[in-house]
């Protein structure tokens, strides 16, 4: 997409209104202040494993862990974990976990030894609650009193979602504001990140949404999308480095609000609409946020070269958080995977353990293979167990995939319990179920020769009675036979969301 077209496109958007949903959503909606700390502490008492959801006070300072087992000779380097951890100030608590600030988490990895340390982001927005030792912005859910005004997005960016190494830095990732950019080494906050700087975007990318799952295509390139509320998505491509290489608008006329994931193929992007819709007579902008059964779940084929979309396909309603990959044949027809679930309780449920209540805590996903063909129809299978945090190898991201990674839950009601892995093609399945005192965290690929199936999966999970999180890693072609190695912290971490390794 040219420049100029992409400038007249954010020109009809309007600068002051590309405040994302989430953020508009303080202004106009927020709902009543509602004192829940009291009651998240008494269920506390009775329902332990709610500890994944406890507030955390401080940072974490380096120390190194002690390890059960042996770690892989060729597995050096850092994995990296995001996630809310600032739930409490003073008597408030957040209303929903997304809420959270974002606490950074490294496990440095080298000779048979493990250190851990555990960094808050210090965004603008953390630095002045802090100062102020209470929260002074309303969250997405969450009303403040006397809170302060909200302009743009970055003013109440938490950066608690997601992180990835760009360059020599790191960029910690929300999905309604810029990438927040850390020192690798200090893992010190540097600077929210203007996207278009050094580029001939220059300011007019700036403070966009970015969303917190960019793909990494195989030749370093970094894609991603943000979402305004009035429907239009924003596409981005950025070099390794960060430097914006392209950037585009696409007009979805989606009005569900929340869109958190997407793909990419080697030609194409694809943007997954869920059957979501905008309740305005609920308050708070992910309660209000609900799912129609009539709506179809619709795919946005978007050609890579031009930024124009050349496809639409409207699929079953469904609504997926994250997608594991997407890989394109030569005749057109295009692949790709979905953790579905029935509606979008599972958003309303995250709200409910912020309250201690157990009750159905969560709802589960099943994997889904989506074929999409060139004549405009399509074919959907559900297979396995329940699945969450989909992955796949890194190199494979856009290409032909045969191992799917994912999380299930055999028993667990409140958080996945099990690691799995399901081969595309013929069906096969692993599972190493951790036991039902675990509340087992997403897994990522580690690949270092670069072939499938012969690297390791690296992940958390926190251990209930002990009150301690470890880090597990095991060889992806045998989970059953258990981690390789374990390397446990003397205290738990709060339960996250995504992460990667950086090899040394």
């Amino acid at each position: 997409m040219q420049r100029r077209q992409f400038l007249k496109g954010v020109g009809v958007i309007g600068a002051s209104s590309m405040l994302p949903g989430a953020v508009n959503a303080l202004a106009s909606s927020a709902p009543t202040v509602v004192n829940i700390k009291q009651k998240f502490n008494q269920a506390l008492a009775q329902h332990p494993e709610l500890i994944g959801f406890a507030n955390v006070e401080a940072n974490f300072e380096s120390q190194t862990l002690a390890i059960e087992g042996r770690i892989p000779a060729d597995l050096h380097g850092k994995f990296y974990r995001n996630g809310p951890a600032k739930y409490e100030r003073g008597d408030n608590r957040y209303l929903h976990a997304f809420e959270g600030d974002g606490m950074l988490q490294r496990f440095d990895i080298s000779d048979q030894k493990i250190v851990h340390r555990g960094q808050f982001i210090n965004t603008p927005k953390f630095a002045k609650e802090q100062q102020a030792q209470q929260f002074v912005y309303s969250g997405p859910d969450t009303k403040i009193a006397d809170a302060l005004p909200v302009t743009s997005g970055d003013i109440v960016n938490t950066a608690n979602t997601n992180i990835i190494a760009v360059g020599d830095d790191l960029w910690a990732l929300w999905e309604a504001g810029s990438p927040t950019k850390i020192d690798r080494d200090s893992m010190q906050y540097t600077q929210q990140v203007n996207l278009g700087a050094g580029s001939k975007y220059a300011n007019s990318l700036k403070g966009l949404p970015f969303s917190a799952h960019p793909k990494i295509d195989p030749n370093g390139d970094i894609w991603n999308f943000g979402l305004h509320p009035s429907g239009r998505v924003v596409i981005y491509q950025l070099a390794a480095n960060g430097k914006v290489k392209n950037a585009g608008l696409i007009n979805s006329q989606y009005r569900g609000g929340m869109l958190h994931d997407f793909l990419i193929t080697d030609k194409s992007v694809l943007i997954i609409l869920p059957s979501l819709f905008v309740d305005k007579a609920i308050e708070g902008h992910f309660a209000r946020t609900q799912y129609n059964s009539d709506i179809p779940m619709s795919v946005l084929v978007i050609n890579k070269q031009s930024l124009n979309v050349t496809k639409r396909f409207e699929l079953p309603a469904g609504f997926a958080f994250h997608y594991g990959n997407a890989w394109e044949e030569a005749n057109g027809t295009i692949h790709f995977d979905a953790s579905l679930y029935p509606n979008v309780d599972v958003l309303h449920k995250l709200a409910n353990v912020m309250q201690g209540k157990m009750s159905q805590a969560s709802v589960k996903a099943q994997t889904a293979l989506f074929s999409l063909y060139i004549d405009g129809t399509y074919h959907m299978q559900t297979v396995g167990d329940s699945s969450e945090f989909p992955r796949v190898c890194d190199h494979l991201v856009g290409l032909k995939n045969q191992s799917l990674y994912h999380l299930s839950a055999k028993k667990s009601s409140l958080w996945s319990d099990t690691l799995s892995s399901l081969h595309i093609d013929t069906g096969a399945t692993q599972h190493y179920h951790f036991g039902d005192d675990y509340l087992v965290e997403e897994h990522v690929s580690v690949c270092p020769k670069g072939v499938e199936g012969s690297g390791y999966l690296m992940g958390t999970a926190l251990h209930v009675p002990t009150k301690r999180t470890c880090l597990n890693i095991f060889a992806a072609n045998d989970l059953a036979s258990g981690p390789l190695a374990r390397a446990w912290l003397p205290y738990h971490l709060p339960l996250g969301f995504h992460g990667n390794f950086v090899a040394s």
